[in-house]
């Protein structure tokens, strides 16, 4: 059975939606992590997700000048501490970074970062739980990808998807080690006998 599609509106967009399958686990991590990519962007909020756009103090020291006591004689400059409208405005874009991720998580994902407060360690805990890495990974990724077979009644889009997903992510971890042609020729060899009316054509 498919995904559930998420759709929301999301905080900052000018206009539109952007309607992507939630995040459910490490298939479907590298396809969201693109897309999710693509629409902070669009956003302008990827920079509070990849920590580009620093977070700028929380205060700042301001000078009350041109001082007079009751009988009208000038007193000194006094310097007082006061909030800083930079990182107001920082703290809540960097939250709707947060949200856009939230509301683009399967319900099982969001378990695992609803404790988090800021939209970095929201991002980096998610990379970590499931982005697939090293030499363990490759070769779990390898067996999934070339011995995967589509059962008949299975849709053919998420079917697709999910190998594609795995195609990537064998060469994000290891560059060039699969090529298209291998794509082509696997994606074919796991699409049940139905579909061999297709496979030849």
């Amino acid at each position: 059975m498919a995904k559930a599609v998420a759709s929301t509106s999301a905080p900052g967009a000018a206009s539109g939606t952007h309607r992507i399958a939630p995040l459910w686990g490490t298939e479907n991590y590298n396809m969201w992590r693109i897309q999710m990519e693509e629409i902070l962007s669009d956003l302008d909020l990827y920079g509070y997700v990849n920590k580009t756009i620093i977070a700028p103090s929380k205060t700042v020291l301001k000078t009350k000048r041109n001082r007079k006591d009751d009988k009208g004689k000038p007193l000194p400059n006094y310097e007082y501490t006061a909030t800083n409208n930079k990182y107001t405005k920082w703290v809540k874009a960097d939250q709707k970074a947060l949200s856009n991720i939230r509301l683009r998580v399967d319900r099982s994902v969001l378990n695992l970062i609803q404790g988090c407060t800021m939209s970095a360690n929201a991002w980096n805990a998610l990379a970590t739980t499931y982005q697939v890495k090293g030499t363990v990974g490759l070769i779990d990724l390898q067996r999934k990808f070339f011995s995967h077979q589509m059962t008949d009644g299975k849709d053919i889009k998420e079917h697709i998807q999910r190998m594609r997903g795995w195609f990537q992510q064998i060469n994000n971890i290891s560059p060039g080690s699969c090529t298209e042609a291998n794509w082509i020729t696997t994606l074919i060899a796991s699409l049940p006998d139905s579909w061999d009316l297709f496979s030849q054509s």
